[in-house]
């Protein structure tokens, strides 16, 4: 039996890659534009355009794992992710992020219209996540903060003034050794004694009685 790892919100597919040699794949997103590039990617996953509010998950089977990072911030009922995420058949992972609103806040105050280019709607302090998750009969629910180099990133181009892209991402006019830096920087860093700059990695392990 072959398990399945699914991605909520896959954007163009690179939480994916690591998994293809030895699980099926499926991608989730509502932008068409994302699934084609996954398609050409990795042309052996399954793919789907649709709203994460509205996919069912019942419909998948052996779902090892299941991804959703940087997805609920942009999603007016994000509850409605959550619920969907619940209708899992069988015992899963799931790995969730968010951004952390300190982190979110401090960005805010350098770019006003941050939100706005990005699509952001909520701020997540991690517990509200948590609670709706035990709501929906998910155990093991563990929180952590990580990834502050995402902060730092994206501070110094707030700084530089540059041009957001597709609604998605910024226009990275770093120097190739900052770039290099950032790339190879690790997530744990910072986890504890910046909190306020950190990004919020959720780490929830799905325990249902079947």
């Amino acid at each position: 039996m072959k398990y399945s790892i699914v991605d909520i919100g896959c954007g163009t597919g690179n939480n994916l890659l690591p998994y293809s040699k030895k699980y099926n794949i499926i991608g989730i997103d509502i932008d068409p534009t994302n699934i084609e590039i996954c398609k050409k990617i990795l042309p052996e996953g399954t793919w789907i355009v649709s709203d994460v509010t509205k996919i069912d998950l019942s419909e998948f089977k052996n779902i090892k794992k299941i991804i959703c990072t940087e997805v609920l911030e942009h999603v007016e009922g994000w509850q409605k992710v959550i619920e969907n995420l619940s209708k899992v058949t069988s015992g899963a992972e799931l790995y969730l992020t968010v951004p952390y609103e300190k982190s979110e806040q401090k960005l805010l105050s350098l770019r006003k219209n941050y939100w706005e280019e990005i699509g952001h709607k909520h701020l997540f302090n991690g517990g509200e996540i948590a609670n709706e998750l035990r709501k929906n009969n998910w155990k093991n629910i563990k929180l952590k903060k990580s990834n502050a180099a995402l902060y730092f990133e994206l501070k110094l181009l707030f700084k530089k003034n540059v041009p957001c892209i597709r609604n998605t991402y910024y226009e990275n006019t770093l120097s190739l050794p900052i770039k290099l830096f950032f790339s190879a920087f690790p997530n744990e860093s910072f986890s504890d004694k910046t909190k306020i700059y950190t990004f919020m990695d959720n780490h929830i392990t799905l325990s249902k009685n079947i």
